[in-house]
C-alpha cells in the first residue's frame, strides 16, 4: 500500500548495483506509449563529433552525480561494433579501383546477389546467390577477397584498403544541421525545473561546465515548456496588476488610492514564496497558478481597510482618527475572510492522495501568501497611506499656489 513515487523510489535503490548498466525509472504512458518523456530534456549540438561525444559523457557523468535528478540517461549509448574498410586513395587510384567496385563487391560477400528470377505460376520469386555462412565474414576473409578494377583485372583488397574496427552509437541523430546528444532525467522530489534549467544555463555559458566554442544546448519538452510558460505568465501577471490598477483608479477617482491598496501584492508575493521554501516545494505551474488567484484575493483586505479610511475622512475624521477607527472596526471581516480562505486552501496544500500532492505547492503559496499580506497590511497599509495622504495634499496645496 504505497504511492507511485514511492515504488519508485524503493525501485531505484534495488537496481543501484546495475549502474554499469545505467537503468532508470520512467512513469507509464496510459495513453498507449512505453513512457511519458523525462522533464529535464537536453540537447548537445555540434559538427565537431569528437568534441561532442567527449563534452557530451563528461556532462553524462556530472548530471548522474546530481542530487537533484533522477534516472539520468543519454542518447549516445555505444551499442554497436563496427568493421571499417577505408580504401587507401593512392593506391586504390593506381590499379584503378573505385569506391563503387569496393562497396558492390563487400554487400555482395555479405548479402550476395540477385542475378535472375524465377517465373512459376504467375509469381515471381528472387534466386539470390551467396557464400556459405563461414565465407560470409569480411574480417576473417579480408586477406583473401579480391575486386575488378576498371580493366576488370582482380586487385586484392588488402593491397588497396586498410581496416578499422570501433563502436558506434546504435543511431545518429541530427537537428539545425548538427548532430546531437540528448540527456534526460527526471526530478527528485521537491525540485523545481525552472530553477534547475537557470542554473544549469549559467553553469554551460560560465560556469563548471562551460561549454566548447563548437557545442551549442537547448532545453526541449517539459524544459521548453517551462521556460515559455515562466515567460508568458511574468507577462500575464504583469497586465492583470496594471489592469487593476487601472479599475481602482476609476472607482475610487485617484492614482494615489489604488497604489496604496496594490502594496498587498508584494507583501503576499514575499508571504508565498517564504512558505514555499520553508516546506521544500518548487516553483512550477500549479505555483504560478496560486500567484495567480493571490493577485485577485490579496488586495482585499487593503480595500475593506482603505475603503472605510476614506468614507469616515469624508464624514470629517482626521486622517490618523479614520485610520485606527477603520483598523478596529474593519480587522474582523479581514479576519474572517482570511481565515475562510486559508482553511478552503487547506485540503489542497495537504493533498491527501498522491494526485493531489502536485498542486500541493499551489496551495502552500496561497496559505503563506494570505498570511502575510493579511497580518502586514494592517500594518504597513495605514502606515504608507499616511504619508502617501501627506504627500497629496502638500503637492495639492503647492498646485494652488503656483495657480493662484
Amino acid at each position: 500500500n504505497i504511492s507511485t513515487s514511492q515504488f519508485k523510489e524503493k525501485l531505484r535503490a534495488q537496481i543501484k548495483d546495475f549502474s554499469y548498466a545505467n537503468p532508470v525509472v520512467k512513469d507509464f504512458d496510459p495513453s498507449g506509449g512505453a513512457s511519458r518523456g523525462q522533464p529535464f530534456n537536453l540537447f548537445l549540438i555540434s559538427n565537431d563529433k569528437v568534441e561532442l561525444d567527449k563534452y557530451a559523457s563528461l556532462l553524462f557523468e556530472k548530471l548522474k552525480q546530481d542530487p537533484r535528478l533522477k534516472d539520468v540517461d543519454t542518447s549516445n549509448k555505444a551499442t554497436r561494433p563496427e568493421f571499417k574498410v577505408k580504401l587507401k586513395e593512392d593506391s586504390a587510384r593506381k590499379y584503378g579501383v573505385n569506391s563503387q567496385a569496393v562497396g558492390n563487391e563487400l554487400r555482395g560477400y555479405v548479402e550476395g546477389f540477385t542475378p535472375t528470377k524465377l517465373r512459376q505460376n504467375g509469381l515471381e520469386y528472387n534466386i539470390r546467390v551467396r557464400l556459405k555462412p563461414e565465407q560470409r565474414d569480411i574480417k576473417d576473409n579480408f586477406n583473401n577477397i579480391y575486386v575488378p578494377n576498371l580493366n576488370n583485372k582482380l586487385i586484392r583488397l588488402a593491397d588497396i584498403a586498410k581496416t578499422e574496427e570501433d563502436i558506434e552509437p546504435a543511431t545518429i541523430n541530427r537537428q539545425d544541421r548538427g548532430r546531437y546528444i540528448q540527456i534526460t532525467a527526471s526530478l527528485a522530489p521537491k525540485i523545481g525545473l525552472g530553477n534547475l534549467i537557470a542554473d544549469y544555463e549559467k553553469q554551460f555559458k560560465d560556469g563548471e561546465l562551460k561549454m566548447p566554442n563548437s557545442v551549442r544546448f537547448s532545453f526541449s519538452g517539459d524544459s521548453e515548456n517551462m521556460q515559455d510558460m515562466i515567460s508568458s505568465m511574468n507577462k500575464a501577471l504583469l497586465l492583470s496588476i496594471v489592469f487593476i490598477y487601472l479599475i481602482l483608479t476609476s472607482l475610487y477617482e485617484s492614482f494615489v488610492v489604488p497604489f496604496t491598496i496594490l502594496l498587498a501584492l508584494p507583501l503576499a508575493f514575499c508571504g508565498a514564496f517564504y512558505a514555499l521554501y520553508i516546506t521544500g516545494e518548487s516553483v512550477n505551474i500549479f505555483t504560478m497558478l496560486g500567484i495567480f488567484m493571490l493577485v485577485s484575493v490579496s488586495g482585499k483586505n487593503s480595500i475593506l481597510l482603505i475603503d472605510f479610511t476614506n468614507r469616515l475622512i469624508d464624514e470629517g475624521k482626521s486622517r490618523t482618527e479614520a485610520l485606527i477607527i477603520a483598523g478596529r472596526v474593519r480587522l474582523r471581516p479581514i479576519l474572517m475572510t482570511s481565515i475562510a480562505l486559508i482553511v478552503g486552501t487547506l485540503p489542497v496544500a495537504i493533498g491527501f492522495t498522491e494526485t493531489a500532492s502536485m498542486r500541493t505547492s499551489m496551495g502552500v503559496a496561497i496559505i503563506g501568501g494570505l498570511i502575510s499580506s493579511t497580518l502586514l497590511t494592517l500594518v504597513v497599509v495605514p502606515a504608507v497611506f499616511s504619508y502617501i495622504d501627506r504627500f497629496r495634499i502638500w503637492i495639492k496645496a503647492k498646485l494652488w499656489k503656483m495657480v493662484e
